[in-house]
């Protein structure tokens, strides 16, 4: 091989890591999956799997959703849980009412449960903050502590999704243990 040609690929492999480098943007992506005996959209977020941190492939194909793991944890022994779930917003509500929506539940989970309002989380790309809520109740054996965040996207076509991103766990020490990993995929959103 000639240095002409050593040299221009060297240039090339340089010009390919710069792009690699630059910053993407990034969107929901938009898949279709059987799901029993029909076809279902499932929708992925472009998140950034913290360190420390797995997604649990067999909980996300079975639960629909980006269900994160700490490594080496399996699901059910995992003392905390992230999971990102997308969902198409078909009426275009404005994300309050969504959010409202969405907690619903929480009170009849436990009519004793606290849920509080957070402060907003920004994103890196610059779109409208993450609104998020937590849940405390520690007298539920099962995720008795939980942040969820809201927040819209789009995909390349225009439509318009929402975006929630859940830290759940059954103690506040694992919960706690977590926030860090958790709080880093919504500011790297």
């Amino acid at each position: 091989m000639s240095i002409v040609r050593i040299i221009r690929f060297a240039a090339g492999l340089v010009v390919a890591g710069l792009i690699a480098a630059a910053p993407a943007h990034a969107e929901i992506e938009k898949f279709m999956e059987h799901c029993d005996g029909k076809l279902c959209a499932f929708f992925r977020a472009p998140i950034i799997i913290p360190d420390g941190w797995a997604e649990h492939a067999e909980a996300t194909k079975e639960l629909r959703v980006q269900m994160l793991l700490p490594k080496g944890q399996e699901f059910d022994a995992a003392p905390a849980k992230i999971y990102v779930l997308v969902r198409y917003l078909k009426d275009k509500d404005p994300l309050a009412v969504v959010t409202k929506t969405a907690y619903s539940d929480w009170q009849t989970r436990d009519k004793r449960a606290k849920v509080a309002k957070l402060g907003e989380v920004a994103r890196a790309n610059g779109k409208p903050a993450f609104i998020r809520h937590q849940f405390e109740a520690p007298k539920l054996k099962e995720q008795g502590f939980e942040t969820t965040s809201l927040a819209l996207d789009t995909d390349k076509d225009g439509n318009t999704y929402v975006v929630v991103v859940c830290l759940s766990s059954d103690t506040r020490e694992a919960y706690k243990s977590a926030e860090a990993a958790y709080l880093s995929i919504l500011k790297a959103y």
